[in-house]
């Protein structure tokens, strides 16, 4: 009986390790502290965004950060571009006319981060457009206080 108890706390404590080296793993590469949000997730691209929120002395809506990385062995990025537009007329897709900024990195890198987007539209919405040479990724998401 006594040997049972012992290795199903075995078992336990490795789920446990494994568990937290998970964790840890997921989290490399995006900074040790503070949140951040999935928004694309595959075997060799990630792209995450950190807090959106209203900047209480602007108004503004502030995107503390968005961003692309590639994972260990996978090909870099060729091509990263962060729009953000006012979706006017709701189709969730920018025109011309609503892109309110446009931002982009055609640097081959491991990883890509826009910082600091600021916005006072209050239909606003974000599309990031990340690329390597085997993988294109593209996002969509409403600028809104999380």
């Amino acid at each position: 009986m006594k040997q049972r108890f012992v290795k199903r706390r075995l078992v336990v404590a490795a789920f446990a390790l494994a568990l937290v080296a998970a964790c840890k793993s997921a989290r490399e590469g995006w900074g040790g502290r503070g949140s951040y949000f999935f928004l694309h997730e595959s075997s060799s691209l990630q792209v995450r965004r950190g807090p959106q929120r209203i900047d209480p002395a602007s108004g503004e809506l502030v995107l503390a950060w968005v961003g692309a990385r590639t994972l260990a062995g996978e090909p870099e990025l060729v091509a990263c571009e962060l729009t953000v537009y006012d979706d006017r007329d709701g189709d969730e897709a920018p025109s011309q006319a609503e892109i309110l900024d446009r931002r982009e990195s055609l640097e081959p890198a491991r990883k890509v981060l826009f910082g600091d987007v600021r916005t006072r539209a209050r239909s606003a919405r974000a599309q990031l457009v990340a690329q390597t040479s085997r993988e294109r990724c593209e996002v969509g998401w409403k600028l809104d206080a999380d």
